[in-house]
Parts: C-alpha cells; structure tokens; sequence
C-alpha cells in the first residue's frame, strides 16, 4: 500500500510541524514546489501545490451552495500489495454478524476516561479487525459519551498493516493525533464531532483486508468546572447480502499548516492542491478550531473555480454531500479559504491542540476509473 503523500521539499517539517505537542513557529520560504512521495520506496514526483499567501478577511457572498443535512456519505480505503499474515488474531470480543439474511457489522469502543475540568486528553486504541475475510463498511455510525471535540477513525496501510495488536496497544492509552497519518502511515477513513452516521453511495464501500488494523483515536475536552467521563462507540455495517461493490472509495485529506494568526485582526489563507488521479467526491467536510469563522471549498476545473462548500461552525461542521458526485480530473485542484479572528493577545499557529488552529479538508472519494487506488494526502506547509 502507498499513500500520494504531498509535502514541500523546502520545509520538509513533517514531524516538526505536525508531531509536535505544541505550537512553533515556522520560517516563512514562500511558495514551495511538492511532492508526491511513496513512504514504501521513497520514490516522488512533482504534484502541483500553490500556497495563497495569509490576506485580510473578505466577504465571502452568497455561497451558491445549498447546504444539505449531514446525511450518510462514506469512504473507503484502497486494497493492499502487502499480504495479510495468516497469525493475526483479531479483536475476539467483537464477532460479524455473517448471518445470510442481514448486513455484517463490526463495532468497537473507547472505554469510559476521566477528563478533570479545564482540561482535554487524547487517547487511542488499536485493533484488529477479524482475519477471516475482507470486510466493506457501507455505514459508520459513531455515538459519543461526555464532551467531544472529535472522534476519528484510520485504517493501517504500511507494513505493520497486519500484525498482531500488542495488549498494550488494545487498551486504551493516551496518544499524538494523526501522528501515523502524517507518517503516510495510516489513512484516516471517518471522523466525527458528535453523534454521526456516514452511508457510501451505492456501489461503493472502504475496503478493509482480514486482520487490517484500525486505529481509533479520540479527542475529549472538559469545559465544565467538574471532571466528567468520556467514552465512544464505532459501528461499521457491512452490505446487504448480494449487494455488488463497484469502487473503494477513500477520504482525501487536504490540510494547511503554513499560516499564522496575528493577534487583535481577522485573517484569510488559501491553499490549493491537485488531484493526482480521477475521482468522483461524494462529500465534503471542514475542520478548523474556535478561532475559525467561515470555511470555503472551491473545485478548480479547467482554470475555472466553482464555489462548492461553505460553512461557519467549527464545533459542528457541514457535511456537504454531492449526488450526483462532484467529478474532478487528474490535475484538477481543490483550494480552501479559512477565515479566522484572532481575539487572542498572541500569534496562533497551526497544530494539534485545541488552541492551536487548523485548516483542514475532508473528500470523500473514489477513483472513477478503477476498482481501488492510493488514499490521497495532501499536506501543505510554509
């Protein structure tokens, strides 16, 4: 398995920018060109990536978009080159139901955790799913105990993809964020802020491979003056029986950590990125923190920009689906607009925490012209 990992050469701050626990601040080298780079062979190619440099807020307008309910959509993962190993033991708590007459389905928790007041905690679990057969997740549905700031969901595609999860790693422990998907590592397949349900289109599921690890990665935060507990559920429902899956899809992941924030002002930064193959995006979502206040989508298509997604609402963001699907060619770019105001004394920078900020992307997506491909990642720094 490859990830289409995009990064620029001129920072090459992966792990400085993105792994740290904290905020830093990072030289500002323009507009850098990037690269598509295959974590297994470290082999690149040029990919087009253009940074916007940081402007005044503007209005925005009307956004031509009608917003629709965050109804179900999903995404789905690409198949492996690497064979599953036959010693994988799976999660033995959770058993499919592989009954002729109803869907399989797969669920999964983070057990209750303390988070005192004022405080926030990021914990993990990994699992293997269950090593007998594939299994295709047409519907995930996440419910969330306590207060969120989100929940997210990776399937492992390097070449730890199939080995056996250690007993520590099934407990539930605390952990960096993303820290495998910024590695090429893993490839983020859902995510949540609250309660959410996500159905494929017909015809298109993740693909998951016996005994694939997932990654289960949930973020809690306590406003409130008392501690509370915190806990989730994942439920992935497999097809109907004879249902037919035509494409896997994936959740392309587009993200800016190449702005700063200046204290007392409002800013405006725009990132863009092309597509390395065709794909047919089914929804999108947008994920900044407080500080955010209107997030725009746009798909370049021929040199021509088409306003796609707007939204607003940073604890609960807009999950815009397309049907039919919104179709975008090799070379074809998606550019983002975050606005944020900086009410802060100090600069905000991009990170993980949650007073840091964030501009970040969400597609979902499936190659129009074959069956799987490599989830796309796409990364954009100073």
């Amino acid at each position: 398995m490859k990830v289409q990992w995009i990064t620029l050469v001129a920072c090459g701050m992966v792990a400085t920018a993105c792994d740290s626990g904290a905020s830093q601040a990072m030289p500002d080298t323009g507009v850098a060109d990037a690269t598509t780079a295959n974590p297994e062979t470290g082999g690149t190619q040029e990919v087009a990536v253009e940074t916007v440099e940081s402007a005044d807020i503007v209005d925005a307008g009307d956004t031509g978009v009608e917003a629709s309910e965050p109804a179900d959509s999903a995404v789905g993962p690409a198949d492996s080159a690497v064979e599953p190993d036959s010693a994988v033991v799976a999660d033995t708590s959770i058993t499919p139901d592989t009954s002729t007459s109803v869907a399989p389905k797969l669920s999964y928790a983070i057990e209750p955790i303390t988070v005192q007041s004022g405080e926030e905690r990021q914990v993990c679990r990994t699992i293997n799913i269950p090593s007998d057969a594939p299994f295709d997740i047409v519907r995930f549905e996440s419910t969330m105990l306590g207060l969120s700031h989100h929940f997210n969901l990776y399937k492992v595609i390097d070449g730890s993809a199939f080995d056996p999860v250690s007993a520590d790693e099934a407990a539930v422990h605390d952990c960096s964020p993303a820290a495998e998907q910024l590695r090429g590592d893993a490839a983020y397949i859902f995510g949540s802020a609250s309660d959410r349900v996500m159905q494929t289109p017909p015809g298109v599921a993740f693909h998951l491979l016996p005994g694939q690890r997932l990654i289960l990665e949930y973020h809690a935060i306590n406003y409130t003056l008392d501690p509370i507990e915190a806990a989730l559920q994942i439920d992935l429902t497999g097809p109907a029986p004879g249902s037919v899956i035509e494409h896997h899809a994936d959740i392309i992941w587009f993200a800016n950590w190449g702005f700063q924030l200046p204290p007392g002002r409002e800013t405006s930064d725009t990132t863009k990125c092309a597509l390395p193959y065709d794909v047919e995006v089914f929804g999108l979502m947008s994920h900044f923190h407080e500080l955010g206040t209107n997030f725009v989508i746009e798909a370049i298509q021929g040199g021509v920009a088409t306003q796609v997604y707007q939204d607003d609402d940073w604890q609960h963001p807009l999950y815009q689906a397309f049907s039919p699907t919104l179709s975008l060619a090799d070379g074809d770019q998606i550019r983002w607009t975050c606005t944020w105001n900086n009410t802060r004394d100090g600069y905000v920078l991009p990170n993980k925490g949650s007073k840091d900020e964030m501009c970040m992307v969400f597609a979902a997506a499936y190659p129009k012209n074959t069956l799987s491909a490599d989830p796309i990642q796409c990364n954009v720094f100073f």
